[in-house]
């Protein structure tokens, strides 16, 4: 029996790395079948008197039509969202995880599948094997 050693840096940080992820993931998937579970008809009158009075400025489209944002909007965009994406991870905002539901989904599957290989590779709870081999290979 191979004798496991001290626990690493490496792996003390990928679980305080994955952990979070993985329960924000778990949490995000019960919104939004909380979300998807409460949502009103769909062919409802209510909301078109709302709808009929929104209209588009002719300033807004000729910005997107020449080139996107403007450059004030997007200069403010990168100099706080780091900061502040990360403040609504930490404190668990439902619309920041709503949105990047997908992302925290691909981020778990990423950790666990890195978690089973670890488990392949450097423990003995799934045991060694022979390698056979069948088929029309086996006379070579």
């Amino acid at each position: 029996m191979v004798d496991a050693g001290p626990v690493t840096p490496g792996q003390v940080s990928f679980l305080l790395g994955i952990i979070p992820v993985f329960v924000t993931w778990i949490y995000s998937e019960y919104l939004e079948y909380r979300k998807s579970s409460s949502v009103p008809k769909a062919h409802s009158d209510t909301n078109l008197v709302e709808l009929g009075e929104e209209t588009i400025k002719e300033d807004d489209r000729a910005v997107l039509l020449e080139g996107g944002l403007s450059r004030s909007a997007s200069a403010k965009f990168n100099s706080s969202s780091i900061k502040l994406n990360l403040m609504r991870f930490l404190t668990m905002d439902d619309s920041f995880l709503l949105e990047h539901r997908l992302t925290l989904r691909v981020m778990s599957e990423l950790g666990a599948t890195l978690f089973y290989f670890y488990i392949c590779d450097r423990t003995n709870i799934l045991g060694h094997s022979t390698r056979t081999t069948i088929g029309i290979f086996s006379s070579f």
